[in-house]
């Protein structure tokens, strides 16, 4: 191999140059829950930024931590801090409450349909 080939070319030759390469990821299929796949997609993309944020959000919690205590918050401090038990249990409360704002909108449609269920199971007077 020459210096500067890609031992994984993204694309395979053909007689008009490269084409992209079909991206397939291994293993099993990834699940479906909702009814369109379009939905279930954006829904991973969705989770994907949710989970970003919720990283980036406690690396400035860190930071801030760190500036309080009057440390100058560089890479090597930031990657070697420890949260203490009070610093955890914010951190798991606003993570808690990040969660419930994010799934607020599929946690109402699952207790509706629940509720919608009771009432079709009930008996009528």
């Amino acid at each position: 191999m020459m210096a500067g080939d890609d031992p994984c070319p993204r694309s395979a030759p053909t007689s008009a140059g490269f084409a992209p390469r079909p991206r397939k990821a291994a293993g099993p299929a990834r699940p479906a829950y909702f009814t369109s796949g379009d939905v279930d997609r954006v829904m991973a993309i969705v989770l994907a930024l949710a989970s970003e944020l919720a990283a980036v959000r406690e690396r400035l919690d860190t930071h801030e931590r760190l500036a309080a205590a009057g440390t100058l918050p560089g890479i090597a401090q930031v990657e070697s801090y420890r949260a203490d038990r009070q610093a955890e249990e914010a951190r798991d409360a606003w993570r808690d409450a990040y969660l419930h704002r994010l799934f607020r909108v599929i946690t109402e449609d699952v207790e509706a349909l629940g509720r919608e269920d009771g009432k079709r199971g009930a008996p009528n007077p």
